[in-house]
């Protein structure tokens, strides 16, 4: 049986609503988004800036995965987990259109048949570490 989850990448009145059929669990698909977004750190002409992120390279890369997400228009009615990525734009000039830096990330396990709570997460580590707790404990 599939774990299904829906992610919300939301900037400012802006949110985009993804849905993946499979692997939603915090260990999948919560991984899998961890690792999207740190590698989507937004890039200056000198280097990284490790402060913000590129939230267009982030959608990007998920909408770019081979089927694993599809964009939505209203949450799933058998999810288990919905993701909230929550961004806020760091704009300063054309050179940072994409530039946002994460406010929170939360994982909602009381949606759909999840059972589980709502944990909030402050930093991409923070996040990270739940990830590998919960990978512990499923040993």
């Amino acid at each position: 049986m599939s774990t299904r989850s829906n992610i919300i990448i939301k900037n400012g009145k802006t949110n985009i609503l993804l849905y993946r059929h499979c692997d939603g669990y915090l260990t999948g698909a919560g991984q899998d988004l961890h690792d999207d977004l740190k590698s989507c750190y937004f890039l200056f002409h000198d280097g990284e800036d490790k402060r913000n992120f590129d939230i267009a390279k982030f959608t990007e890369k998920l909408l770019n995965q081979d089927g694993n997400y599809r964009i939505d228009d209203q949450l799933g009615g058998d999810i288990e987990y919905l993701y909230i990525f929550d961004f806020e734009t760091n704009y300063n000039d054309a050179r940072h259109y994409n530039r946002v830096s994460l406010k929170s990330i939360e994982v909602n396990q009381d949606v759909g048949f999840g059972r589980g709570g709502k944990r909030k997460f402050k930093t991409l580590s923070e996040f990270q570490d739940a990830i590998n707790k919960a990978r512990k404990e499923n040993e």
